[in-house]
């Protein structure tokens, strides 16, 4: 089993290391969180919340609510992290799933990193058809994204997610909630990765722009 104490230490630190980097905030989003997130969550919270749903949460982002924090003064209370921060453990459910959370949650996840534009076509091309239900709509809705953990907003239709099931269990996801855009699997295979890579590129001053920056994007 990995263990995650030298690298969650490692973030704390790093945390403060950004907010002084960036301390006019210019970093996409830090003017909305600034770097803050509250307590963490308890081990009660976390095991009631896995026992509700019948899923057992990735190790590092485990280890992250329960060590570094959970929510803050950003979007939606979201804590200190990309974009717009990480959202409160356990809310906004529904970002993605409308309807019926319980049931897709625990589904395995379908997307995957190679997925490519017509693949998507065919998956989401269904959701256009003239005649269909709101019954089938929310169900095709919840195949599409079951097993998925909506992490947190990046503006206007896009979030960045975490997948619970299945071979990318773990991995965080790019989403365009309007269907248009196919999923953008991040690079890093963990939630922790991810996140110290973040404050990583803040530090080297990679991400302090005036310019929107596609944090955890794949390159091209």
């Amino acid at each position: 089993m990995t263990n995650y104490t030298p690298q969650i230490l490692r973030i704390k630190k790093k945390l403060q290391q950004a907010k002084d980097k960036d301390e006019l905030f210019k970093v996409f989003g830090a003017g909305s969180h600034k770097y803050e997130i509250n307590a963490p969550t308890s081990i009660l919270e976390i095991d009631a919340f896995e026992q509700h749903y019948g899923i057992q949460l990735p190790k590092s982002f485990r280890c992250f609510v329960l060590n570094i924090g959970n929510g803050g003064r950003s979007y939606l209370n979201s804590g200190a992290g990309p974009f717009f921060g990480i959202y409160p453990f356990g809310e906004n459910l529904d970002d993605l799933i409308h309807k019926n959370v319980e049931q897709h949650l625990k589904k395995e996840c379908t997307l995957h990193p190679h997925i490519t534009e017509s693949q998507w076509d065919e998956l989401t091309d269904p959701f256009y058809e003239d005649d269909i239900s709101d019954e089938n709509y929310e169900e095709l809705n919840g195949a599409l994204y079951g097993g998925i953990l909506p992490l947190g907003s990046q503006g206007c239709s896009f979030i960045h997610a975490l997948v619970l099931n299945g071979p990318y269990k773990g991995m965080v996801v790019n989403l365009d909630r309007g269907g248009l855009s196919p999923p953008k699997f991040s690079e890093d295979k963990n939630f922790l990765d991810w996140y110290e890579r973040w404050l990583d590129e803040i530090i080297s001053g990679k991400l302090i722009t005036t310019c929107p920056s596609w944090f955890g994007y794949p390159k091209k």
